[in-house]
């Protein structure tokens, strides 16, 4: 067979990969996290074992990267990335701006409100309502970050060098290294910090594409994976803040965890599963809506209807986040609405 004929065959244990991920980071992350404090110890088990989960979509995105001039990824990524980002961003300002009303049904100040939205905006890069947007903005960054740079620098290189900025934008802020230049902003903002980290991640998964699928490599990270459950850290990707752990070892554990369960999925779920290769496909409806339906559906029903205990309020929350992704995932197959998710 020629190689005109042949049909190259999509790497199905991404998508699948992509559904155990992404289902988690509704459910076990932020569905259960909104739900108080008094997590079961399941569901702190899957969150300690899928703590690589903001790292592996980084990574993903470094192992699909494709060569082509630094213009095309930046209109590509503007549709794929930007444009939802900037539809996302302002249904947060709309939501904030409704649950600010709620509370106050005299009326809100716009002027005051809309300088706070904008300060919030400049600090962290999302309102909370749509607090899951700021992945598509540091996934732009290294996207292009990326594309830029390995023309002329060693894959290996860009991911250590990036890595390490992350580790000392930290520090800056943990120990009050930062500069104010305004009432609102310290420089770095922790944000850079994020977007180095994903750049450096972005990098790693270009370079080790192939290569992570070696024995060796495999069982390196297979004991770095191990090592987590002995000697615990983990880090919150978006404020690129490890939680009091140590910072470098929470890296190396994201990174082992992409490497594990890539090699894992690869070997023995390298195929089409109906149900859960549709959701890793369609992966960016879920992860948009999500949230923002998280959000409201706290508000709207709070104590009164969701009650104290922890498993009755995971249950409704989690009824209502899934009919909702449910319609979402009808509403978005229309072609004249995909670009609201990047489609």
């Amino acid at each position: 067979m020629s190689k005109l004929q042949q049909v190259k065959q999509r790497a199905y244990y991404l998508d699948n990969i992509c559904c155990i991920l992404i289902i988690h980071l509704i459910y076990t992350g932020h569905i259960a996290d909104s739900c108080g404090d008094d997590e079961p110890r399941v569901i702190s088990w899957v969150c300690q074992t899928l703590s690589f989960v903001m790292s592996w979509f980084f990574f993903k995105g470094g192992m699909m990267h494709k060569e082509t001039s630094t213009r095309k990824l930046i209109e590509k990524s503007t549709q794929r990335l930007l444009v939802p980002f900037v539809i996302f961003l302002f249904l947060g300002l709309i939501l904030d701006g409704a649950v600010l009303l709620l509370d106050n049904p005299e009326g809100l100040n716009a002027f005051q409100f809309l300088r706070n939205e904008f300060d919030t905006f400049v600090t962290t890069t999302i309102l909370w309502p749509t607090a899951a947007i700021w992945f598509l903005l540091a996934l732009f960054v290294a996207r292009i970050g990326f594309n830029a740079l390995f023309h002329r620098i060693h894959p290996l290189l860009i991911s250590l060098f990036f890595s390490c900025t992350a580790y000392l934008i930290y520090l800056s802020i943990e120990y009050g290294w930062t500069v104010d230049v305004c009432s609102i902003l310290s420089l770095p903002p922790f944000y850079l910090g994020t977007m180095c980290h994903g750049l450096s991640l972005y990098s790693l998964g270009y370079y080790l594409k192939e290569k992570q699928f070696s024995t060796p490599l495999f069982v390196v990270s297979l004991l770095l994976f191990i090592l987590k459950f002995l000697i615990p850290a983990s880090i919150d990707f978006r404020a690129n803040e490890p939680s009091g752990a140590n910072y470098m070892l929470a890296v190396l554990y994201g990174m082992s965890g992409c490497i594990v369960i890539n090699n894992i999925f690869r070997k023995y779920l390298n195929f089409k599963i109906p149900c859960a290769s549709y959701i890793g496909v369609n992966s960016m409806t879920y992860y948009l809506v999500h949230f923002p339906v998280l959000v409201v559906s706290r508000t709207l029903l709070g104590k009164t209807y969701l009650g104290d205990d922890f498993w009755l309020r995971f249950v409704i929350l989690s009824v209502v986040v899934t009919i909702s992704l449910v319609i979402a995932d009808c509403l978005f197959r229309n072609q004249k609405l995909r670009f609201m998710i990047g489609g």
